[in-house]
């Protein structure tokens, strides 16, 4: 019998080392929710914000993909705002897009600083990325929003939306009701009887 259950064991974790090969501090959000800027969409699929604590450190990646969807000439991702403390410093930016860090209220006030893609060395269009480090950010946030400009909607050319956890890859729900299931056969089997 037990060794049954070491064997579904074993198999378990071979099966989540194969299915996961992100590190498990890593989120994923989606921009989506219209937060400020009357006439855009109220609900887009633009980029994904992937956030990776390391350490101290938090390794961020922002992806640009549905900009297009927008009404303008060349939309574009002119920040991304954060929710959080100003702490630490930007390094090991890589990507289409230079990342600074700066002041920014947010749309609606409460968002502490900001990464600034919009400097003079260019702008992060559509299907571009960027990638850096914040040294010293892990635990000093809490939300982001994304700043798109360049948009055309009567009066407003640009507009923020709030992120959102993405929903988790299929293969992680099935690992998750893998180990649920071996759980409730050991436990089956621990029942007196």
């Amino acid at each position: 019998m037990s060794f049954s259950i070491s064997r579904m064991l074993a198999a378990l974790a071979a099966a989540a080392g194969a299915v996961s090969a992100v590190p498990a501090s890593a989120e994923t959000y989606d921009f989506g929710g219209l937060m400020a800027g009357d006439g855009a969409p109220q609900t887009a699929s633009f980029a994904t914000l992937t956030t990776s604590v390391v350490g101290d450190d938090v390794v961020f990646t922002l992806d640009a993909y549905g900009l297009d969807m927008f009404s303008g000439e060349q939309p574009w991702i002119g920040a991304v705002s954060v929710d959080g403390m100003r702490t630490g410093e930007i390094a090991n930016i890589s990507g289409d897009a230079n990342v600074t860090m700066g002041k920014s209220k947010g749309p609606d006030g409460t968002f502490e600083f900001k990464f600034d893609f919009s400097d003079s060395s260019g702008k992060l269009v559509d299907n571009e990325s960027v990638s850096w480090t914040w040294v010293g950010g892990a635990g000093h946030f809490s939300d982001f929003a994304a700043h798109v400009k360049g948009i055309s909607y009567g009066d407003t050319n640009n507009a923020w939306y709030e992120a959102a956890l993405a929903v988790p890859e299929p293969n992680s729900y099935a690992l998750m009701l893998a180990g649920l299931g071996v759980i409730a056969v050991v436990a089956r089997r621990r029942r007196p009887r």
